[in-house]
């Protein structure tokens, strides 16, 4: 079995928030923009190669790469999040690692966002 027919999301009750159930994304090889594409068309049930998923129309994966790239021995250049929503799902990226993919809140496929640096 290949990392691209397992299951990349695992639900997190203890995350969830504002009545949205709340998916831990494992850790991977892939950058963080792959992950996030991933994990999100995982969590929708929507295939990442249809072209629904399209990040760069929320938050450019170039830079969203750069801030969370592997330097100093793991640390990333920020000790941040990154938070944006993608396909209607709240995505949060932690400067450890952590990936958090938030379901919609009315469940229905949207790629409008606004990005938050916190």
């Amino acid at each position: 079995m290949t990392r691209d027919t397992e299951t990349l999301t695992e639900r997190a009750p203890s995350f969830d928030r504002d009545g949205r159930a709340a998916y831990r994304v494992a850790s991977t090889d892939w950058n963080v923009s792959t992950t996030v594409v991933k994990a999100v068309t995982e969590v929708v049930g929507s295939d990442p190669l249809s072209g629904d998923c399209v990040l760069y129309d929320v938050v450019d994966p170039d830079a969203l790469d750069r801030i969370f790239a592997d330097r100093n021995g793991g640390v990333g250049q920020t000790t941040d999040r990154v938070v944006f929503e993608l396909q209607g799902c709240r995505v949060e990226v932690h400067a450890d690692g952590e990936l958090l993919v938030y379901e919609p809140e009315d469940h229905e496929e949207s790629t409008t966002s606004a990005v938050q640096s916190v």
